[in-house]
């Protein structure tokens, strides 16, 4: 490949690729020709189609979330920015952007098809979410974003805008040369073409190269980085594309965790709790006791919690003093991960001590209202909510039969790409982030906030696109030639020397499996609701010294497993950045704060800092919180000559001077926006 000839691969061209094929995605695919861009023009590249998380996730209750348009409830784009901003960690104007433009998306998806509710007067009805002070979530059911998908999807057919299924994308080609770095090119692997021996050549065949003047990354979350994980199986995220691309990423320290089943990934929120099902655990010997009775000792209380698990379903860090509700996921993952039992929701069964008489007024009051007063968990859900059993007994599990396996499970990164007010790298120009992989969302959001964030995204990105970024072709050419011929050259020598490996004659190789394992494991140990410092510097460098040998470290048995390889090491790279930001908050004496737990073993008295002790058994996970607070500023990462830079950035406030109308109108058709 050294004397690889340049002109051999095909080089195809557009104005704008989309990477992901998720809501996110096509919906900017739509905006892209609803802006003027040309459907020829536009092009989706996907590892597979409908396999993302929005195509395959969801609740007992999925939320879309947005400005409240309801009755007389009283709300604005303004009001809606304050509360997304007061979740910490979230600059104001992408918070006013994301509110101001809920509307229009919202109603962009409603003419796609999206069914949501509506009353007689055509008036679209909402309900509280998870830190929502006002009435603005919405829903259709269990499968809010899986029909945003499905609308979404078969408008981007109707424009005919090309998709490239079953290809994986492995590298972002980048202009250095440029006054600022810009994206330029990209290189695949189509899937279609791999075969199964062990030939370099028709390896190096399945290579797909395009060149560009636009990539939109919208890949979603790193979900290939752990263990437990309501993600979908078929959603494995390439973070690493953005930080080998030089973007910068912020707020990794961010993510969002819950209870969800395992055999069949689904969060057990909402009604799934609020019928009081029965905890318990299991042993190796099928040995079962119900654990929470240790935490809460009264039915009256344990109700309680077990109904407000459903609306407080992401783990919090403020709601485990008091015996609250938080402390559900702590004794979860206690007795999963610590003691190695297996934990079930029991819907035949009521807890120990259940009585109507005993129940919590906050719990029976909603089901007296509700009609769902029966003898059992599941005679509740099915009056309740008959449709959260009917998601599970398709997927062949039947709840009112059989306990529910569940686990404390990653569920949403909050951070990511870090990006402008167009959602255009900072630091890459011609790179945009949209959906779970922009980093927008801060520490707390209200649920659903995401899905409105993707959609607001993608018509960002449009409009910067076809009034700003428009010129179709790259304006060196030969820097193309030169950047791909390089990459090329070095993708064949780290192929060649994998190839080569083998598992049996080398001990100290792996599997892509076997490293898999273990960038899991460390993640449950370091990197979910229970963050230690103590091991967590001396596991950076593990991962530090296998990402520099993982040439040399993984064996491919056949060409087939070349994409195993490139998904292991991106979630390698991406592991390192998860541990530096984790390691440097620690260092910087952040305080537990929203899904997660600070342990550390020494107190700073600089900061006040003292334990809290969660009760009973759960006392071993004394977490710190003090008076240092950083929810007005933003921790930044980078990749430079292999080493992550680390910045902390102040938040930038709410826009509160809004234009006067003449004034708007002249710029507007000035700047053709």
């Amino acid at each position: 490949m050294n004397d690889f000839n340049i002109k051999d691969p095909e080089v195809k061209e557009f104005n704008a690729i989309i990477i992901g094929s998720g809501a996110a995605g096509l919906n900017c695919a739509i905006h892209l020709t609803q802006e003027g861009i040309d459907t020829s023009k536009i092009a989706i590249i996907t590892e597979k189609l409908g396999g993302g998380t929005s195509f395959n996730a969801g609740s007992d209750k999925q939320t879309y979330y947005k400005m409240s348009i309801y009755g007389d409830q009283g709300d604005s784009p303004y009001e809606l920015a304050k509360d997304l901003y007061a979740g910490g960690a979230m600059h104001g104007d992408i918070a006013l952007i994301e509110a101001t433009n809920s509307i229009r998306e919202f109603f962009h998806l409603v003419q796609l098809g999206v069914p949501f509710p509506y009353d007689e007067y055509g008036g679209f009805v909402g309900y509280k979410t998870d830190n929502d002070p006002k009435q603005r979530a919405t829903s259709i059911g269990p499968f809010t974003s899986q029909k945003m998908g499905e609308c979404l999807l078969n408008a981007v057919k109707e424009k005919n805008i090309k998709i490239f299924d079953k290809h994986y994308a492995i590298k972002i080609l980048v202009d250095d040369t440029a006054e600022k770095p810009e994206a330029i090119g990209l290189i695949c692997i189509d899937l279609n073409e791999l075969l199964n021996n062990k030939n370099i050549d028709t390896l190096l065949s399945s290579l797909r190269i395009f060149k560009t003047r636009n990539i939109i990354i919208a890949t979603g979350g790193p979900a290939i980085l752990y263990k437990n994980s309501v993600y979908p199986e078929s959603q494995k995220g390439t973070t690493s594309l953005a930080i080998e691309a030089g973007c910068k990423l912020q707020n990794l320290t961010e993510s969002q965790f819950g209870l969800a089943s395992t055999k069949f990934r689904w969060n057990v929120s909402g009604s799934y709790q609020q019928v009081i099902p029965r905890y318990f655990s299991i042993d190796n010997n099928n040995i079962e006791r119900e654990f929470l009775l240790d935490v809460f000792p009264s039915f009256r209380e344990l109700s309680k919690v077990i109904f407000l698990k459903g609306y407080q379903w992401p783990f919090n860090a403020t709601l485990i003093e008091g015996s609250s509700s938080s402390l559900i996921d702590l004794a979860v993952f206690h007795e999963t991960e610590i003691l190695n039992r297996r934990v079930f929701l029991d819907y035949t069964k009521n807890p120990s001590n259940f009585s109507l008489d005993e129940l919590h007024p906050i719990a029976k009051e909603y089901l007296y209202k509700s009609n769902s007063l029966g003898d059992t968990p599941i005679d509740r859900l099915r009056t309740l909510n008959e449709q959260a059993i009917n998601v599970y007994h398709k997927h062949g599990i039947d709840i009112a039969l059989e306990p529910l396996e569940i686990a404390v499970c990653n569920q949403h990164l909050n951070g990511g790409i870090s990006c402008d007010l167009w959602w255009e790298s900072t630091t890459v120009k011609h790179l945009f982030a949209i959906g779970e992989i922009n980093g927008s969302h801060g520490i707390y959001r209200p649920g659903g906030a995401a899905l409105n964030a993707g959609q607001v995204g993608g018509l960002r990105v449009s409009q910067k696109i076809a009034h700003s970024n428009y010129k179709n072709l790259i304006e060196n050419h030969k820097v193309f030639q030169n950047n791909l011929k390089n990459e090329l050259s070095n993708i064949k020598n780290k192929l060649s020397t994998m190839l080569q490996n083998s598992v049996s004659s080398n001990k100290s190789c792996l599997t892509t499996i076997g490293l898999l394992n273990q960038i899991q494991n460390r993640m449950s140990k370091f990197a979910s609701i229970i963050r230690p410092l103590n091991g967590l510097e001396s596991e950076f460098d593990i991962v530090k010294n296998q990402l520099k040998s993982i040439t040399n470290l993984i064996a491919l048995e056949n060409d087939t497993e070349i994409v195993d390889y490139f998904r292991v090491k991106d979630a390698l790279l991406t592991q390192l950045f998860f541990l530096k930001a984790i390691l440097d908050y620690h260092l910087s004496y952040g305080r537990s704060r929203g899904s997660y737990l600070i342990l550390r073993d020494n107190l700073n008295d600089s900061f006040s800092e003292m334990y809290i002790l969660p009760p009973g058994k759960l006392k071993a996970y004394k977490f710190i919180h003090n008076n240092l607070d950083l929810t007005k500023k933003i921790q930044t990462l980078q990749w430079k000559n292999e080493e992550i830079i680390i910045e902390w950035e102040e938040t930038r406030e709410i826009p509160s001077e809004f234009g006067w109308f003449e004034n708007v109108w002249k710029k507007f058709v000035k700047q053709n926006l």
